[in-house]
């Protein structure tokens, strides 16, 4: 009997160590300030370079004077795509021209990864990387996910004692071997969709069964964006449509689409898998916002037919390709009264800066396949394309 009590106990203790454990964040030192207010800046793709990129920080500088944000959230490709070379100690000089500045604001910040984040593990760790960005006195990333990118911040009350709102950093990893051009990218993985809807869970029972409205940001965005998109047909597609490449398609934004720019095809996990992510959000009901970034040419935003507001601010670095003078930050003004309702905006260089119509590295954007898609709208008859398409 004791032999076959001490294998139980065996077997129960390896289910334990392989189940992880994980328990949300229900407390944080960011609150609601006296006026019942909270602000938000979200910046993505700043792909620093060993060159500090002198515009992005004038970008970031001018919004930051101008918005006074709570709260700074870094959505992704903070390293640089192209870098012959590269050596740990060289991607931390890219990351310390930005970061050496947004420490010196004294405002506090935190941040998940992109694919090209992705593209050092070999020799640069996402640990590693997460190590480098909490050196930092304002990083008040926790350890309460399941991966270094993927975790909980709670914004409490004005007054502290209880949990008013919610952020998700979601890490949403790399590009798939198999993927096609566009829309190859992993997503999250069915462990990150389960520690979200545990934490969902457990923040909803610590705010006594109510559940706590939430803002996620994650770097890759879910393919129902495309729900904010109609395809049209060859004839149909005018200056404000886009040209998929990966499906010979032309799409552009619908009535769901609140404001924003349609600037290229969403590059989003692949359209024929299912992560179930954004069917957790529905299910659990605290996702007031979904923000992303990686196409860094689109802006625009909506209300998907389950409620969900979703939507993108554009390239925040020019140290990539972008929408010439329109790369921007995005800015979350949320009332604690009623947190679900927010309002959001864009502040882009043109605004604060210069007014500059195209930038060099704009040469280089995947909006230049909706250039070339044009060009064959001229050559070829829409009839006869339409008609090749079977649209």
């Amino acid at each position: 009997m004791k032999k076959v009590l001490s294998v139980f106990l065996a077997i129960a203790m390896c289910l334990l160590v392989a189940v992880p454990a994980f328990a949300a964040n229900t407390t944080s030192d960011l609150k609601f300030g006296a006026d019942g207010k909270f602000k938000i800046m979200q910046l993505n793709d700043t792909q620093d370079m060993i060159l500090k990129d002198v515009a992005e920080v004038k970008l970031i500088e001018a919004a930051i004077a101008q918005e006074e944000p709570d709260l700074l959230v870094f959505n992704g490709d903070q390293l640089t795509d192209f870098f012959p070379g590269a050596t740990e100690d060289g991607l931390k000089k890219c990351l310390s021209n930005l970061f050496d500045i947004i420490d010196s604001k004294d405002i506090p910040f935190i941040l998940t990864f992109g694919n090209h984040d992705h593209d050092y593990e070999d020799f640069f760790t996402l640990e590693e990387q997460m190590a480098f960005y909490k050196q930092y006195e304002n990083c008040i990333v926790p350890d309460n996910g399941c991966d270094p990118g993927t975790y909980n911040v709670p914004i409490m009350s004005s007054k502290g004692d209880k949990i008013a709102f919610n952020i998700y950093m979601m890490d949403t990893n790399n590009k798939r071997a198999d993927s096609d051009l566009l829309t190859g990218y992993e997503g999250v993985r069915p462990n990150q969709v389960e520690w979200y809807k545990q934490t969902s869970d457990e923040l909803k029972a610590a705010n006594g069964g109510k559940v706590v409205p939430s803002l996620l940001f994650q770097h890759i965005p879910v393919k129902e964006t495309y729900q904010f998109l109609d395809e049209v047909s060859f004839s149909e597609a005018g200056d404000d449509a886009v040209f998929s490449i990966d499906e010979f398609k032309w799409f552009k934004l619908n009535d769901k689409a609140i404001g924003g720019v349609l600037g290229e095809v969403p590059c989003s996990e692949p359209l024929e898998s299912h992560t179930g992510q954004y069917q957790a959000w529905v299910e659990k009901g605290d996702i007031v916002g979904a923000w992303f970034g990686h196409d860094h040419v689109n802006s625009f935003y909506g209300v998907t037919d389950d409620g969900i507001m979703m939507g993108y601010n554009g390239g925040t670095g020019f140290s990539s390709y972008g929408r010439g003078g329109d790369r921007s930050v995005r800015i979350f003004e949320i009332d604690e009264k009623d947190p679900a309702n927010y309002d959001t905006y864009e502040v882009t260089f043109n605004e604060k800066v210069l007014d500059i119509p195209f930038y060099f590295l704009d040469l280089f954007s995947p909006a230049i396949v909706t250039t070339l898609g044009k060009i064959l709208k001229f050559i070829i008859p829409g009839f006869l394309w339409d008609q090749i398409l079977g649209a």
